[in-house]
């Protein structure tokens, strides 16, 4: 019999706010607007001489993977695009960016600091693609933002600001990166998706029965990042004993650098499975492309276990379904372990090794005493028994059988040969050590994970610690299925317990929103006046006073 039900927890403000990609129209498709937009081309460079320089650095699994050359350029309103002036006092700034053979481009901005009411976009010629509005709410300490990835060789920037407050924003385009091996975004046939290895297995693979339900979970919290403006790392979100949804998210300390221009992308998952097979992913599409945000300030960090905790500033968007994954601190060794990560900036996969983990200290990055998990190599039926791990998978959490957080990638010798793994070692940093390691806040975990100093060893996911025990009945939750999930807030709900139904319905705060009756065997449940988000609801079959609760999310 499960136990389950809402807990009445109050939730921050991080819950709730907003993303700020919204993939909404520039304000230029909706004015009039007559002059020429100039653009700029960025110059050659010796692509042969860097993609030796990858075949050297992909080895290195503490070095995040590389996709895209940096240009340094110093592109402003006073000295490059075309500036115009609407009706009524708005204007608008526009600039094209070209850099011939690029797969993507990306910016970073070394100067943003923009007045509320101001917004920035990056679209294509004809705006079939278009990312942002990037908005004041992006603002930070450091004054500078780096985007996500724009498909094609030439995009336009366009900078909006209201008359009321024209003249206070401030923006400086400080680099321009030229995707030479970059992931496929909205236009996949166009480019080359699937740059990982064949033996990789994708994240909706089958990699048994004892914890499949438990990865459609915690894959909800992991993020592709885009860091350091042309190199990517994976990370995950990590839940805290307050349960408020803070947006920590837990990465490798070899990672680091240039946090405030970071960009992430949650749930970039395949819509076909591909389980080690030389057959491609398939992306999902522009619905799901824009559940990125950016900017971060690191919390905590050392190389005694490569970890770092970042907090995410640009806001999580609630429509997202997202997960913050628990953790086990207590150094247990589990029965086996299994990895969910961006190899190579690829989409979503996963892998899992049947053999228990061993403690390991070796020297990383410098460090002679890295202490860390190994996922044993060098024999028959080592290493990986599913999958694998690349460069890019770096920072990507070790998960025990419970699906709790036991550690992060570091490094390793995993690689795919063909379809198969090449039965080397990972080695992941130990979390039980990061958790108290050092004598202040910026070197360990605990401050930040157990900010009450509750003292648990173990805390579940969110989506679990805010389920409270009130016994639910297994025969109804089979009986009741609720579908499309997600939805626009219209669900078809089939009901094959042959009685009449009730409803309550709450939101992730605990309040409760909505009431109502399903009475036939199949109907629909209209949820959809209510905002975007996640929310609980709670049924009850009136005939034998049983309950069950099911999540649902209005996208």
């Amino acid at each position: 019999m499960k136990k389950i039900i809402l807990c009445t927890a109050a939730i921050l403000w991080c819950m709730i706010a907003s993303s700020q990609i919204t993939n909404e129209a520039p304000r230029s498709s909706f004015s009039k607007l007559s002059k020429s937009i100039p653009t700029i081309s960025m110059p050659s460079f010796d692509l042969k001489k860097i993609q030796e320089e990858d075949k050297v650095n992909d080895l290195i699994r503490s070095k995040p993977f590389r996709f895209g050359h940096e240009f340094d350029v110093d592109l402003n309103m006073n000295n490059s695009g075309v500036l115009e002036e609407l009706n009524n006092g708005d204007q608008i700034w526009r600039l094209s960016i070209k850099s011939e053979g690029a797969n993507t481009l990306n910016f970073i901005f070394d100067l943003f600091d923009l007045a509320e009411g101001a917004s920035v976009h990056l679209y294509n010629d004809d705006k079939s693609f278009v990312l942002g509005a990037y908005t004041s709410k992006m603002n930070n300490d450091n004054k500078s933002l780096g985007t996500w990835i724009a498909d094609g060789e030439k995009i336009t920037i366009e900078f909006y600001e209201p008359s009321n407050v024209k003249g206070l924003s401030k923006l400086n385009i400080g680099t321009v990166v030229h995707g030479y091996r970059t992931v496929a975004n909205y236009e996949t046939h166009l480019k080359r998706l699937n740059d990982s290895g064949d033996c990789n297995q994708d994240v909706n693979c089958d990699i048994g029965a004892d914890f499949n339900s438990i990865k459609d979970n915690v894959k909800k919290g992991v993020a592709l990042i885009l860091n350091n403006g042309s190199d990517w790392c994976t990370g995950t979100l990590i839940n805290n004993t307050s349960n408020n949804a803070a947006p920590y998210l837990l990465t490798a300390n070899h990672c680091s650098g240039g946090e405030a221009n970071w960009t992430f992308r949650f749930n970039w998952i395949s819509t076909n499975n591909v389980c080690a097979a030389i057959t491609n992913s398939t992306d999902n599409g522009p619905s799901n492309y824009f559940q990125t945000t950016s900017g971060a300030t690191v919390l905590a960090q050392n190389s005694e276990t490569d970890f770092e905790l970042i907090e995410i500033t640009g806001g999580l968007d609630d429509s997202w379904d997202l997960e913050w994954a628990g953790w086990d601190r207590t150094g247990a060794i589990p029965s086996y372990t299994v990895g969910i990560h961006h190899p190579s900036g690829d989409i979503m996969k996963v892998c899992r090794d049947d053999n228990a983990p061993e403690y390991f200290i070796r020297t990383f990055n410098g460090n002679p005493t890295t202490e860390l998990w190994r996922i044993i190599g060098g024999g028959a039926n080592q290493g990986w028994d599913l999958g694998v791990t690349e460069p890019g998978s770096s920072g990507s959490a070790l998960f025990d059988p419970n699906g709790r957080i036991i550690g992060q990638l570091a490094g390793g010798f995993a690689a795919c040969s063909g379809t198969n793994d090449n039965g080397t070692e990972d080695w992941y940093g130990r979390f039980d050590i990061s958790w108290d390691f050092g004598t202040t806040n910026s070197t360990r975990l605990s401050n930040w994970l157990d900010p009450a100093n509750t003292g648990q060893t173990t805390l579940d996911s969110l989506s679990e610690e805010l389920l409270l025990s009130v016994d639910e009945n297994d025969e109804l939750d089979r009986d009741i299925a609720l579908y499309p999930n997600p939805s626009d807030g219209v669900f078809n709900v089939a009901n094959n317990s042959g009685s009449k139904l009730t409803y309550d319905l709450f939101n992730i705060i605990g309040q409760q929103v909505g009431s109502g009756k399903m009475d036939n065997k199949n109907s629909v449940l209209d949820i959809s006046s209510n905002d975007s988000g996640v929310y609980f609801i709670s049924i009850t079959d009136t005939s034998k006073n049983t309950k069950i609760t099911k999540k649902v999310v209005i996208r």
